[in-house]
């Protein structure tokens, strides 16, 4: 069982993870400067869900194989999550080394990039949910104190007149731009759903860790501008550029970006775990080990096939939101007697 301290720094990564590049990029071109608006709306609307998450949760006591009830619902679960959990450990891998590539081993070819991955998760996973929240504690100080370093850093270089003229954009944009928000920032909480909590609260954990992806938001328009945002995939990265320590020590924004590869790593521990979990237990180990090395392939693939998978990420939201709700609805038809009072 993992206590509430534990959980809530894993959750403070989860909000995250797939706003590193492609996230902000795609939320940029549909709704422009008005991306922050999109950005409030869309914790607003994403806490609801997780409020909503977290009720048919409290339903299940411990892991989805203990699920007592209908056998056709329980199995219809377990593999949807499975899938799921595959799908966002490959986009985890997808983003790793795109934003790896593009910043830190620009001549590395891609199977090298990955190729550390399987054995830190497989190693990451070996003792399950609480190494991995013990990593977490571990992680989330630094980061919030990288994420504090670069917001007073940008605070000089911010400017209010980026954000006029308001509202460029109307009710139906904005509506996709918060529905894109609200499926970004909300779906990685579901890899929550196998693990074992003291408390099922999970909609003020997830309000913080998305507090932390709007200012991120409101910064990189108050920096750049609405101009340049529209040029960089990373416009995140580009920000803090502009950071320098005594006017004169450059080049800290690659220490100051290694916060997003923690986030890319925790998403990778938790979706690791659950795939393990799914598996049957015979042999489960070696199993997982071959999942992991058979997902390592695709990541090469999909660095072979690049702009195919570009298009994929285009529908990324669309495909989050379908899971997130095919979640929900098997979570409703499981009986309240799998509950359990802590």
């Amino acid at each position: 069982m993992i206590n509430n301290r534990k959980v809530f720094a894993i959750s403070y990564f989860l909000g995250r993870i797939f706003f590193v590049g492609f996230g902000f990029s795609l939320l940029r071109k549909l709704v422009g400067r008005d991306s922050w608006l999109s950005a409030i709306l869309g914790t607003l609307l994403g806490a609801l869900i997780i409020w909503i998450f977290s009720k048919l949760k409290s339903k299940i006591n411990g892991s989805l194989k203990d699920i007592k009830g209908n056998k056709i619902i329980k199995w219809s679960l377990i593999i949807l999550f499975f899938l799921f959990n595959l799908f966002v450990f490959s986009q985890m891998i997808f983003i790793f080394q795109t934003f790896a590539s593009s910043f830190f081993l620009i001549n590395s070819p891609t199977y090298f990039i990955s190729l550390p991955i399987p054995f830190i998760v497989y190693r990451t996973c070996k003792k399950g949910y609480p190494t991995i929240a013990k990593i977490a504690e571990i992680l989330m100080p630094i980061s919030i104190l990288l994420f504090l370093f670069s917001f007073f850093g940008l605070l000089q270089h911010f400017k209010i007149d980026y954000f006029k003229p308001w509202l460029m954009n109307g009710p139906l944009t904005l509506l996709q731009g918060t529905l894109y928000f609200a499926a970004y920032s909300s779906s990685a909480f579901f890899l929550l759903l196998n693990v074992p909590m003291e408390k099922n609260k999970l909609a003020g954990k997830f309000i913080f860790s998305t507090t932390t992806v709007v200012l991120l938001c409101i910064f990189i328009i108050g920096v750049l501008g609405p101009n340049l945002i529209q040029i960089y995939r990373y416009p995140e990265y580009m920000m803090l550029k502009k950071i320098k320590i005594f006017n004169f020590i450059e080049k800290v924004e690659n220490i100051l970006s290694i916060t997003w590869l923690f986030d890319l790593f925790m998403a990778m521990g938790i979706s690791g775990e659950n795939i393990k979990e799914c598996l049957p237990q015979k042999k489960q180990n070696f199993v997982f080990f071959i999942v992991l090395l058979l997902l390592y392939g695709g990541a090469i693939l999909s660095g072979i096939y690049y702009q195919e998978e570009l298009m994929l990420y285009h529908v990324l939201p669309i495909v989050l939101g379908i899971f997130e709700l095919l979640i929900l609805f098997l979570l409703l038809f499981i009986p309240k007697k799998n509950s359990k009072i802590n």
